[in-house]
């Protein structure tokens, strides 16, 4: 794996940690809570992203749920990379789809269009961009950067996966075989 991507998978593993143990420890992790200084820049994002702000709200709570799940994998194929498994490459790409996609979900309850303004009043274009858009569009970017780099990896190794397992992938139209053949021409 690229070193660029197995940095990209220690970074995501610290990130998401972070930002999920921010919902889950709320309101200690508030602004003005015991633990505020722990994410201490939250104070500029909870005024603007306000669903981090409500307590209530089960979408971002389920969203840091799959955050951790998405860290357990990350953490499995970092110790897979090391260990040089021929798994690494689609475990990398899996986890990168869903990294990818949970962002773009997140993107879409952040929006007018699925959410409405609930979450975002009194909101200026440029801090949503500043404070939204270009942070988390970063974790939109890579991974489909990411998932384009492995998916021509992903290839040969499906085709060698076979072949080990002797199976042959021939180049040639696949048809019915000899013996089924044989069987259509005794049934007309």
């Amino acid at each position: 794996m690229a070193g660029w991507i197995l940095a990209w998978f220690y970074l995501t593993a610290i990130v998401c940690t972070w930002d999920a143990s921010f919902i889950m420890l709320r309101p200690y992790s508030l602004p003005g809570g015991s633990l505020a200084f722990l994410w201490y820049l939250y104070k500029y994002y909870v005024p603007v992203d306000q669903r981090y702000g409500d307590i209530q709200d089960g979408y971002v709570f389920a969203q840091s749920l799959l955050n951790y799940v998405e860290v357990l994998i990350n953490i499995v194929t970092i110790i897979m990379h090391y260990k040089a498994s021929r798994y690494t490459t689609i475990t990398a790409f899996t986890v990168t789809v869903m990294t990818f996609w949970k962002t773009v979900l997140y993107f879409l309850m952040f929006s007018e269009f699925c959410a409405g303004d609930t979450y975002r009043k009194g909101n200026t274009a440029l801090e949503e961009l500043l404070l939204v858009v270009i942070p988390n569009g970063i974790w939109i970017v890579v991974p489909l950067a990411i998932m384009f780099s492995l998916w021509t990896k992903l290839i040969p190794e499906i085709h060698d996966s076979f072949a080990q397992n002797g199976c042959h992938i021939s180049k040639q139209a696949v048809g019915p075989s000899e013996s089924v053949r044989e069987a259509q021409k005794k049934i007309k």
